[in-house]
């Protein structure tokens, strides 16, 4: 019995972690571009322009929320290491590539098919070299 206090105590204060750093991770400068864009205004743009393009709905928009704030996180700290190994533009592209097709086969689960084959259709364009 003490085990499963313990653990659920543990879960909750790891939970209430996450919580408390998402806000932090959202004000966080997007290391990208010079104009003082935040990590969260990148979130906000992306999220309209996949509500906008995808057709998403009410049901659908958190857990985007969630995909794309991941995806967004993981290519700021991406470019951070890339600016401290030595940037090119192979390696950041290399980098976009690959964090934009962990985002589309996470976005599957969630949406349509149609909705999908929208999304791969312009995943393609943009990165043909992608392999989904």
């Amino acid at each position: 019995m003490k085990s499963i206090a313990v653990l659920l105590m543990l879960w909750l204060i790891l939970s209430t972690n996450l919580f408390a750093q998402t806000p932090a991770v959202e004000n966080e400068k997007f290391v990208f571009l010079n104009n003082g864009a935040t990590v969260g205004m990148i979130i906000k743009s992306v999220i309209k322009a996949d509500k906008q393009r995808l057709k998403l709905t009410d049901q659908q928009l958190p857990k985007a929320k969630e995909i794309i704030t991941a995806a967004v996180v993981k290519f700021n700290n991406g470019v951070k290491q890339l600016k401290a190994t030595g940037m090119n533009q192979a390696r950041l592209r290399t980098l976009a590539v690959g964090v934009e097709n962990e985002k589309v086969l996470a976005y599957k689960s969630i949406l349509t098919p149609q909705q999908y084959s929208t999304l791969v259709t312009q995943h393609k364009k943009v990165y043909p070299e992608a392999k989904l």
